[in-house]
């Protein structure tokens, strides 16, 4: 045995703290201790700090207010109607809800002691914080031992990029971009991979796996697609470790057949959203004026590029974690023998991979869920999270080899080079969360500083009459219209108002119609019922947009529109696709046919004309005779109702987006619904008193695919503690037949049968 330069004494030492102290478990404990106490401090100000958010955290708040009051009023609390945003989506039919779903949950059961904005300011906090938890546990099932894990919780929460929507403080914090269902998405997915790995290796644990798999999904689309893409790729591990081999071949299959069962099972539990999205899909808006990398991602020789320079780790820093992620990819390819490091190099070089996008893969990408409404761009959660691992397996490396020599010296060596490489780090992200905070309370100060005024104007907004308020947009003077770092915008919408202008959310077919909208026409402002404009002093606008009341430097103006309802024609139609619509719906917009209300019926899902410009039927030239009154109008959480007088034969058209499961009764009498330019709702009325209510009403479907996955779930959960006999039945009757099935040769079962010579 040779001794080392640390003496006996040294090496005594570590033996002694190992028997009696665990001294490598204090070690992992005190190394997550700092990282979730790390980030407990210094991203305290998210909740300490009271101040309307200036990016997606004010939709994800009016999403947790909607989700309450659907919970509390016995609706349909998976896809309520959001009519706040954008002439109205019913966002929850396309968009993952469980983050929404949850929050709500929490906050009835404590009997609303908690504010909705106390309950998502928290949750956020409390997520980010907690995330190297996530790391570290998922680490643990990997098959890692506890400090190279816990190395993961060091690393976890220090990726920075330039607003990639990474894993990254960017995507979540105050001064970023609120990606509050992300965030849900991004704790889930370390667990929900870490155990459904298992399930594959060991046939073990579905129940869970599949309840983490669902959440994550149902959290965010694009990190559910990433988790069983990721198990896809995980299962052909054992052609790697035994190459070509019999047994690589068989173990492969094995875990084949049990990734297709959990997949099934995932299925079914979250049927109740995945079936009518793809039943409803020509509905949802590709947007035009999305970033095209959202999309199709940067190419291989960005990413490439922001590889090498450290942009996607180590943004405006030295690139200390870009350094650990090479080191970690070289361990892993010298230990490519055991299976638990070949994981992390498989996950990061898939993600690499498709992180390139559209252009080198072409149509492949497409093969990916979602095909082309997917945000390729979002896959660098994939990047990230195989990043981090092999950091870890690289900042534990000087720890085991420490440990393996047990002096003191040596320990001292591991703990100078983590400190080097830490520490500038750890101070680059420390002065990031205090920009973070200085912001918030600068914000804060100047919100505080006009309160009074801008208590006074949302009270009498609230007062008014209901119609859309616009304040610039998104794309217009609404972005420098703002009070410390909140646009005037947020702030309307923060109090509930339906606003008209701002793109929270592109999923709706009237999104992108929002940009073009032209200040100094009536029409428009009378097709989006745009009653009220706020707009800071100053500002000079048509005669017809008329001052109503100024609040400090804010002004209120008032336009007369029919509210949201109106009475037009429609000799008009339009066919084609949702590709189709833009360009159909921008040249509509651009000729004289709105100021007419001559609003073309949508035929979505239809073959498109030749020209997608153009509409068949025919054009009048002006509005004619009246076509008569809407007397009066009401407004409900998913409904609207309008007495309306009509004078000839006539459609009520409701102003808002039109969607499938709109019901709409005249007189009491179920009528049909149709679709008209710009994707509003339309009923066909004759002439005559009318009481009308048009309820956005989801299918009966939905309900049925909810127990149904309620259901699977208690089955699910009743097969695991019975899992011995059920495993051995499944085996034995269903999975060996299905084998026998695949590999019998034809007329194999024919050959088996004896033949019987009958005697006369």
């Amino acid at each position: 045995m040779t001794t080392t330069s640390a003496g006996p004494n040294g090496r005594g030492l570590v033996d002694i703290f190992r028997r009696y102290f665990q001294f490598e478990g204090i070690i992992v404990v005190c190394m997550l201790i700092f990282a979730v106490g790390f980030n407990l401090f210094y991203l305290y100000p998210e909740v300490a700090v009271k101040v309307t958010d200036p990016n997606d955290g004010v939709l994800h708040l009016l999403l947790t207010v909607l989700t309450i009051e659907a919970v509390t009023q016995g609706q349909n609390f998976t896809d309520p109607w959001v009519g706040a945003p954008g002439m109205g989506f019913p966002l929850f039919h396309y968009y993952h809800h469980l983050p929404f779903l949850s929050t709500a949950v929490i906050h009835i059961l404590t009997l609303g002691v908690f504010a909705p904005v106390s309950m998502m300011n928290w949750t956020t906090y409390l997520l980010l914080s907690l995330f190297p938890l996530s790391i570290y546990w998922s680490l643990r099932r990997y098959g890692f031992n506890q400090l190279t894990s816990a190395m993961g919780g060091i690393v976890a929460s220090l990726t920075a990029t330039p607003g990639l929507f990474g894993l990254d403080f960017d995507s979540y914090v105050w001064r970023g971009h609120g990606l509050y269902t992300q965030l849900w998405a991004m704790v889930l997915l370390p667990p929900s991979l870490a155990l459904s790995y298992r399930v594959m290796r060991d046939g073990k644990g579905y129940f869970w796996a599949t309840l983490l798999l669902a959440a994550t999904l149902m959290s965010h689309l694009i990190y559910g697609s990433i988790a069983f893409v990721t198990l896809g790729a995980l299962t052909f591990l054992p052609a790697i470790r035994f190459l070509t081999s019999e047994s690589a071949r068989e173990a492969i299959w094995v875990r084949w057949k049990r990734l297709l069962i959990l997949l099934a099972m995932v299925l079914v539990v979250t049927s109740y959203f995945l079936v009518p999205f793809f039943l409803d899909r020509p509905f949802l808006n590709l947007s035009v004026w999305e970033q095209p990398e959202k999309y199709n991602s940067y190419g291989y020789a960005w990413v490439i590029q922001s590889v090498a320079k450290g942009d996607l780790f180590d943004f405006d820093r030295f690139p200390s974690l870009t350094v650990l992620v090479a080191v970690g990819f070289a361990i892993c390819l010298r230990r490519w023998k055991e299976e638990r490091y070949l994981i992390p190099l498989a996950i990061f070089l898939l993600w690499l991979l498709l992180y390139f996008g559209r252009s080198p893969w072409g149509p492949l990408i497409d093969l990916l869920p979602l095909g082309r409404d997917v945000h390729i761009h979002r896959v660098i959660a994939g990047v990230h999270l195989g990043g981090i691992y092999l950091m870890a397996i690289a900042l534990a490396a000087s720890w085991r080899w420490a440990m393996a020599r047990g002096g003191v010296r040596y320990l001292a060596v591991a703990v100078a080079l983590t400190l080097l490489i830490m520490l500038p780090v750890y101070s680059e992200r420390r002065t990031y969360l205090a920009e973070n905070a200085l912001v918030m309370r600068e914000s804060q100060q100047a919100l505080a500083t006009e309160s009074q005024d801008l208590s006074a104007l949302f009270e009498k907004l609230k007062r008014l009459p209901p119609g859309r308020v616009y304040a610039g947009g998104g794309a217009k003077w609404g972005v420098e219209y703002i009070v410390g770092s909140v646009r005037v915008h947020h702030l309307l919408i923060g109090e509930g108002l339906d606003m008209m202008g701002g793109i929270y959310h592109a999923l709706s077919l009237n999104s992108d119609l929002q940009i073009l909208f032209d200040e100094n026409r009536w029409e428009l402002y009378n097709l989006y019922n745009v009653r009220y404009v706020v707009a800071p002093e100053g500002r000079i606008f048509p005669d017809f947009v008329r001052p109503l009341q100024q609040f400090g430097r804010h002004r209120l103006y008032q336009v007369e529109t029919t509210g949201y309802f109106d009475l037009v024609g429609s000799g008009l139609e339009f066919a084609g696709g949702r590709t189709d619509f833009y360009p159909a719906a921008t040249a509509w917009l651009a000729s004289e046919l709105p100021r007419t209300k001559q609003h073309p019926t949508m035929l979505l899902g239809r073959p498109a004309i030749k020209d997608e410009r153009s509409f068949t039927g025919k054009v009048e030239s002006s509005a004619g005779p009246s076509r008569g009154t809407v007397l009066s109008e009401g407004i409900g959480s998913n409904f609207f109702t309008a007495n309306v007088a009509v004078e000839r034969d006539s459609l009520l058209m409701l102003k808002a987006t039109y969607h499938p499961n709109w019901r709409a009764t005249v007189g009491g009498i179920n009528t049909d619904t149709v679709m008209l330019m710009p994707s509003f709702v339309g009923v066909q009325l004759p002439p005559g008193d009318h009481e009308v209510r048009i309820e956005y009403r989801p299918r009966r479907l939905r309900a049925i695919l909810i127990g149904l996955g309620l259901l699977a779930l208690l089955l699910i959960a009743i097969g695991e503690k019975r899992s011995t006999a059920l495993s051995g039945w499944f085996t034995t009757s269903v999975l060996a037949r299905m084998s026998g099935a695949v590999k019998r040769p034809r007329g194999a079962r024919r050959r088996q049968r004896p033949r019987h010579r009958i005697r006369r």
